[in-house]
Order: structure tokens, then sequence, then C-alpha cells
């Protein structure tokens, strides 16, 4: 079953001292872009990370966020760099003379600067942490994947309908199709007699031959059967389905424009115009399939 590709998770764990929180949220996209937050003191378990929701999703944009707090542990240490504050210092002194400025620097003002102040970990251990961070990090995407699934049901119910009705408008053009010459013989035999001319049969045969061989689009219906019949079965398929539905819908777009180009009859053009219609709607709704 197909699944979208927006949706939301969260996990948590509380536990060895610590205190881990995932929120993990996708938006579409062509391919799979992972934008990891996570506390810098995790920075060395970002691949890891990646590769565990590499493993699970497939296509998407990957915003996920990872808080981690530490309690019944010390494990901070705070550094300050006190040639850059000093740096730091003097330029706001000659800025504060130089255009005769008003007011003092608070220390609570230099915990901002950047780079001033640093944390430094001390027995951190990053494998303990990766073997806790995992589980609230499956949690999250499970609760994802559960909420793209519900998504995808109703994606898939919408573009079901619109196959249908697409199948209905084929195959009033089809039906259209087998007398669009015969009604064109008729008109031009109905002209010719209008305009009290004289007309050679065999150059009216010949003339009726090579539009029967314009028009028709007896190939173009054939295959455009063939592609909804295989988006149907591709609808059904596990996996991610997106870019090859997407790869379909071209397809049929492109066998509509044909049987519009060839066609003769304005009945036939109209139903190109619901049939493209309709091709447009799924093509925007596939784009949210993984």
């Amino acid at each position: 079953m197909i699944k979208s590709m927006t949706g939301y998770g969260r996990g948590e764990i509380k536990e060895k001292g610590y205190y881990i929180t995932v929120e993990i949220k996708s938006l579409n996209h062509r391919f799979l872009d992972i934008n990891c937050r996570m506390n810098k003191l995790l920075s060395g378990l970002e691949e890891k990370v990646r590769e565990f929701v590499s493993k699970q999703i497939v296509r998407g944009r990957i915003e996920l966020n990872i808080g981690f707090e530490v309690y019944e542990r010390s494990i901070n240490v705070i550094e300050i760099d006190e040639s850059l504050l000093s740096e730091y210092l003097r330029v706001f002194t000659d800025v504060k003379s130089k255009f005769e400025l008003e007011g003092f620097i608070k220390v609570s003002d230099l915990v901002y600067l950047p780079e001033v102040v640093k944390i430094k970990s001390s027995n951190l251990d990053l494998e303990e942490i990766w073997e806790l961070l995992k589980l609230p990090l499956e949690e999250a995407i499970n609760n994802l994947i559960d909420m793209r699934s519900r998504e995808g049901i109703k994606l898939y119910n919408d573009v079901l309908h619109r196959l249908e009705k697409i199948e209905r408008i084929v195959k009033d053009i089809e039906v259209l199709s087998a007398v669009m010459v015969e009604d064109y013989r008729k008109k031009l035999e109905q002209r010719i007699k209008e305009l009290g001319v004289d007309a050679d049969p065999n150059r009216i045969a010949m003339e009726i031959a090579i539009i029967t061989d314009r028009s028709c689009i007896a190939e173009e219906i054939t295959r455009l059967k063939s592609h909804i019949s295989q988006f149907k079965d591709s609808l059904d398929e596990e996996g991610s389905v997106g870019k090859k539905l997407d790869f379909i819908v071209q397809e049929m777009n492109r066998e509509a424009n044909t049987i519009g180009s060839k066609s003769l009859d304005y009945r036939i053009s109209k139903n190109v115009i619901d049939l493209k219609n309709e091709i447009e709607k799924i093509r925007e709704q596939i784009q949210n399939i993984e």
C-alpha cells in the first residue's frame, strides 16, 4: 500500500540519568533529505542517526530534532575562552567611546557571545547513549510511518476514484473514435453537395483514407489503457512507488496530448480536456507519495 510523504512522529526515553526526546517530521521531496538537529554533545552520533533513518524511510524531506538532557549525573564542564572574551570587551569599549554610547556590559550579555562559553563533555559514553537513543528514535519513526500510511490510504482512494473517471472518459473517446471517420465522410459529402460540384469518388475515397490514417487513435487508446492498468498495479506494490507512478502519469499525459492533436471530433476534444484535467489532479496527488 502506498504511503504519503507527510507525517509526524515522536518518541522519548528517561533512563540511566538521561532524558532523550525525538521528534521527526517529513514533507514532500524528490529524494531523501535528512536535516538533523541535536545537542552538540551528541554530534558523534549523527551519522548513525542518519543511517538508522534512511533504512526505514526512502523519500521525503526529514526534519529530525533530538533533545538531550542529563539528570542525576554530571557530565558537563564549562570553559571560558578568556582571550576571545578580552577581544570582545576591547572592541565594545572602543565602539562605546567612538560613538559616545551609554550603558554597561553585564555578565549575562557575555554568555551569548559566539564561542566565548563552551561546554565540554566529560565521561560521556556515546555508545551507551546510542543504545538508549535508538529506542525513542525507533518509536518516532514508527509513529511517523503510521501517520504516512493513514494519509496514504486517503491518497489511494482519491487516486483510484480519479482513475475510474479516466477509464470512463477513455471508453467514451474509444466509442467516438469508431464513428469519427464515418462522420467526417458524411460531412464531406454533404459539403460537396451543398457546393453543387461534381467530385471524383476516387478522390473522395483517397481523402477519406488519408484522414483515417492521420486521425487513427487506436494505438494511443490501447497504450493509455495499459498505463492505467499498470498504474493500478503499482498502487498495490510494496515499498517506494512514487517515482514510478510519476513516470506513468507522464506517459498517460503524452498519450492524451496525441489523441487531442489527432482528433477530428469536437466531442473527443472535449473529452481530452476532461482527461488531461483528471491526469493533472492525479499528478498533483502523487507528488506526496513516497
